[in-house]
């Protein structure tokens, strides 16, 4: 289940929470076991075919199809699935992507912002940290992302999405790189 929703596009954090797909989620409601989903929020669940047929709006058995065609299962004796309406996979793509940009951008600007207040040097001789630095650099454009995709018009929105998408998926690997540093390193028992 996990390596669907990866596939089609869904970022989960380690616990495998993620923003739900199939409602206005800001904050990740959707939580991915190893066999089915659920979303607290909706109560949207299924398996692997439901979650792809669902995602798509076609039927489960051509999202049946669509898993075994996409992972290259060739479990439907070389039929391929159904090709999606690309418009329709186009807009699904954009919300997806709509709704990780607001999650990314809105705990990277925290964490840019607590950066700021715990990282100031307390006198002018003192080296500046890294951080500190970083959320000097950063911060005013994080929070110009995060009012065009709060405020912005979709017209807006998708233009940044078709133009420069790119600078969500750096912040979100920024992010990714921050939580490994923080994980603790697992050992083994002698």
């Amino acid at each position: 289940m996990q390596d669907v929703a990866k596939f089609y596009g869904l970022q989960m954090n380690h616990s495998g929470m993620a923003c739900c797909p199939f409602h206005d989620d800001r904050t990740p409601s959707l939580k991915v076991y190893d066999d089915h989903f659920y979303c607290f929020g909706c109560g949207a669940t299924g398996d692997c075919t439901g979650f792809t047929a669902k995602l798509f709006g076609i039927p489960q058995i051509e999202a049946a199809k669509k898993i075994s065609y996409d992972f290259g299962l060739d479990l439907f004796n070389g039929e391929i699935a159904v090709p999606v309406n690309p418009r329709l996979k186009s807009e699904n793509d954009f919300h997806v992507w709509l709704r990780n940009a607001n999650l990314a951008v809105s705990e990277y600007l925290s964490k840019l912002n607590e950066w700021r207040k715990i990282y100031a040097p307390k006198n002018q001789w003192e080296q500046l940290h890294p951080l500190f630095v970083e959320s000097l650099k950063r911060t005013d454009y994080v929070e110009y992302l995060s009012d065009l995709l709060a405020h912005g018009s979709d017209k807006e929105k998708k233009l940044y999405y078709k133009e420069n998408g790119n600078d969500i998926k750096k912040i979100q690997e920024r992010l990714e790189k921050l939580a490994a540093e923080v994980r603790p390193v697992k050992r083994k028992a002698i």
